[in-house]
C-alpha cells in the first residue's frame, strides 16, 4: 500500500514537472549576443544575477507555445503511465531520446554556427545546452514509447501470412505505380540530370572536360576519366547518341528516363511484394505501394539521367538480397538464380560508383564469416564480381580503353578537408616544414580561401596529381601530427561535412528539375537537350515547391533527408525490443 502511494507521489511529480521542463527546454534560445555571453554588459552584476540575466535572455516569451508544448508533454506522460512497459524498452527508448536530442542540436549548431559552439561555448552555453537536449528528451522519450505500443497494438491486429504472393497482382501495381509517375516525365520532358552528366555526355562524345586535370594519367588521345564511373558515361553517352541518331538529342534521354522509370516502378513494387512474401502485412503492402505512388520524390528520381540515382537503386536491391540471405539463415545461397542476382547486383553497385567496391568489400567479409558453411557460394557470389572490378575492369580494360584512371584525392578528400579547417583556424600552429610538406599534396596557400565547411571537393580539387607516394606517406605523417595538437577540428571537420544526412532542419532541394546542359552547348548544338514543357516562369516555380513543402509542419518531414535517417535508427531499436 505505502509503495502505490509512493508511485502516484511520483507521478504527480512526474506530472508537474517534467512538462515545464520539457516545454522550457524545446523553446529555450540557441543564441545570445556576444555582450551578455562574455559578460562585457554586466560589471557590477554578481555570479547570482548574471546567471538569471542570461537565463532570462534564454527563456521564450511565447506563452502559448510553452503551454502547448506542456500539454502534450504531459498528455504523452499521463499515456504512457497506463501502459506496462519493460526496462529494456525503457532504456531503449532513452537512448534514442536522448541520441536524438543531442545531435539535432548539434546539427543546428553546426547548421548556423559551422562549429559545435551551442554546446562548448563557455560554462552557462553549455549548460543551456544541457536543458535544451534534455528537456527535448523528455517528449522525445515518451513518444517513441507510445509509437512502440502502437506498432505493437498494430501488429496484433493483423493476420500476417508469409509465403503469400499474386504475379497479376505485382504486374498490374506496378503499372499503376508507373502511371502516377507519368505526369513528372510529361512536365519534365524529356528528363532530367546532374550536372555531372553532361561533362560525362561531352568526354563519350570526344571533348575535354575539367575531369582531365582530376587524374595522375594524361594525354592528348585521353577523352575518358573514370572520375565519374566510365560505365555510366558510357551509358548515358549511349543514349544521347541514340537520340541524336533518332533525330534529336531529347529522343535519347527520353528513351533512358522511360526505360529508368519502368525499371523503378517494378523494382520499388517488387520490393514490396517480396516483403509481403517475407511477411509483412497487407495493409503495410498498400501504404508503400500507395506511397511510392505518389511521393514526388520516386518519379523525380526515376526520370533523372544521373549516375547515382541507378546506385541508389542497385544498394536498395543488394541491400533487399542481403536481407533475403539472413532471413533464409544462408539456405537462399543455394540457389544458383539467386546468387547470379547477388553477383549481378555487387557488380552494378560498382559499376555505377566506384566507391561502391569499399561496401561491398564490408559485405563480403562479413558474410563470409557469417555464413561459412557456404563459402563457395559467398566467393562466387561477392568475391569473384570484386576481383573482376578491381582485377580486370579498373587495371586492364579501362587503361586498354585508354580511360584516365579516378584521382588519388578521391580515397583521402576527407584528410584533405581536415588538414584546411585546421589551416584556417591554427595558421600560426602550422610550421613551415609542415607547410612544404603539405604543398607537396595539395596547394597549401589556397586552402583557407578553398575550405567549405559542408563541401570537400573545393579543397579535394586543389591536390597535385603529379605528387608521389612518398609525398602522400610524408602528408599522412604530417597530419597524424596536427591531430594530436587539436583533435578536435579534425573531428568537427567531418561532422560540419556530414551533419545534413541528421538534421531535421536541413533544406534541401532535394532532386534536379531540368537536364543541366544549358551552360556547355548552346542553342543548334546536336547537343543540346531543352524542356518545351518547362518555360523559366514554370521553372522557377516548380523549384521552389521542394523548399515550400518541407515547410509544412508534420508533412514537411516527409521531405526531410533526416528523419529517414532517425527513421531508420528508430526501427534498428525496435528491432532489438523484440530481441529480433
Amino acid at each position: 500500500m505505502e509503495k502505490r502511494k509512493e508511485n502516484r507521489k511520483l507521478n504527480y511529480i512526474k506530472l508537474l514537472v517534467l512538462p515545464v521542463f520539457s516545454a522550457v527546454g524545446l523553446t529555450c534560445a540557441t543564441s545570445m549576443d556576444a555582450f551578455h555571453i562574455t559578460n562585457e554588459g554586466m560589471e557590477g552584476y554578481s555570479f547570482l544575477s548574471m546567471l538569471l540575466e542570461k537565463i532570462m535572455r534564454s527563456l521564450s516569451t511565447n506563452r502559448l507555445l510553452l503551454f502547448l508544448l506542456a500539454l502534450l508533454t504531459g498528455a504523452a506522460i499521463v499515456t504512457v503511465q497506463k501502459k506496462t512497459f519493460e526496462i529494456r524498452e525503457r532504456i531503449l527508448a532513452a537512448i534514442f531520446a536522448l541520441s536524438f536530442s543531442g545531435a539535432q542540436l548539434l546539427c543546428r549548431s553546426y547548421a548556423e554556427c559551422n562549429s559545435w559552439s551551442m554546446l562548448l561555448g563557455g560554462g552557462f552555453v553549455f549548460l543551456r545546452a544541457m536543458v535544451i537536449i534534455l528537456g527535448t528528451a523528455v517528449l522525445i522519450y515518451y513518444l517513441i514509447l507510445l509509437a512502440f505500443d502502437f506498432l505493437d497494438r498494430l501488429s496484433s491486429r493483423e493476420v500476417v501470412s508469409a509465403g503469400t504472393f499474386s504475379k497479376k497482382y505485382y504486374i498490374t501495381s506496378s503499372l499503376l505505380v508507373l502511371l502516377c509517375w507519368v505526369p513528372y516525365l510529361i512536365l519534365f520532358f524529356p528528363g532530367t540530370s546532374g550536372t555531372d552528366t553532361a561533362s560525362q555526355v561531352a568526354q563519350f562524345f570526344g571533348q575535354r572536360t575539367w575531369t582531365m586535370g582530376m587524374s595522375s594519367v594524361r594525354g592528348a588521345d585521353i577523352y575518358f576519366s573514370n572520375h565519374f564511373p566510365f560505365f555510366s558515361t558510357v551509358l548515358a553517352g549511349s543514349f544521347v547518341k541514340l537520340g541524336i541518331m533518332l533525330g534529336k538529342a531529347e529522343y535519347g534521354v527520353l528513351l533512358y528516363a522511360v526505360l529508368q522509370m519502368i525499371f523503378m516502378a517494378f523494382t520499388f513494387t517488387g520490393i514490396w511484394f517480396y516483403l509481403r512474401w517475407a511477411g509483412l502485412s497487407g495493409r503495410c503492402l498498400k501504404a508503400g505501394l500507395i506511397f511510392t505512388a505518389i511521393f514526388p520524390i520516386y518519379p523525380m528520381n526515376a526520370i533523372c539521367m544521373l549516375k547515382d540515382v541507378s546506385f541508389s537503386v542497385f544498394c536498395l536491391i543488394i541491400s533487399v538480397l542481403l536481407f533475403e540471405i539472413m532471413r533464409s539463415h544462408g539456405e537462399s545461397l543455394r540457389n544458383r538464380k539467386f546468387c547470379a542476382a547477388v553477383l549481378l547486383t555487387t557488380l552494378f553497385v560498382m559499376l555505377f560508383r566506384s566507391q561502391g567496391v569499399y561496401i561491398m568489400i564490408l559485405v563480403a567479409a562479413v558474410v563470409l564469416v557469417v555464413y561459412r558453411r557456404y563459402w563457395k557460394q559467398v566467393v562466387a557470389a561477392l568475391v569473384v564480381p570484386i576481383l573482376f572490378f578491381q582485377l580486370v575492369w579498373i587495371k586492364i580494360l579501362l587503361p586498354s580503353w585508354n580511360v584516365a584512371p579516378g584521382g588519388r584525392q578521391e580515397a583521402i578528400g576527407v584528410l584533405f578537408q581536415q588538414t584546411a579547417r585546421y589551416v584556417k583556424e591554427y595558421p600560426e600552429d602550422v610550421t613551415e616544414e609542415e607547410k612544404e610538406i603539405i604543398d607537396q599534396v595539395i596547394a597549401y596557400d589556397l586552402l583557407a580561401e578553398k575550405y567549405n565547411p559542408t563541401l570537400t571537393d573545393p579543397v579535394k580539387f586543389t591536390f597535385r596529381q603529379d605528387c608521389e607516394t612518398k609525398d602522400i606517406l610524408e602528408y599522412l605523417k604530417v597530419w597524424f601530427d596536427m591531430f594530436k595538437r587539436h583533435p578536435g577540428t579534425y573531428v568537427e571537420a567531418v561532422l560540419n561535412n556530414c551533419y545534413g544526412f541528421f538534421y531535421l532542419e536541413h533544406s534541401s532541394g532535394l532532386v534536379y528539375m531540368n537536364y543541366k546542359n544549358k551552360d556547355r552547348w548552346k542553342e543548334g548544338n546536336e547537343l543540346r537537350v531543352d524542356a518545351p514543357f518547362l518555360t523559366e516562369t514554370v521553372s522557377r516555380a516548380v523549384g521552389a515547391v521542394p523548399y515550400f513543402l518541407q515547410k509544412i509542419p508534420v508533412l514537411g518531414l516527409l521531405f526531410s533527408i533526416g528523419a529517414y535517417s532517425w527513421a531508420v535508427i528508430y526501427f534498428f531499436i525496435n528491432t532489438l525490443r523484440k530481441k529480433k
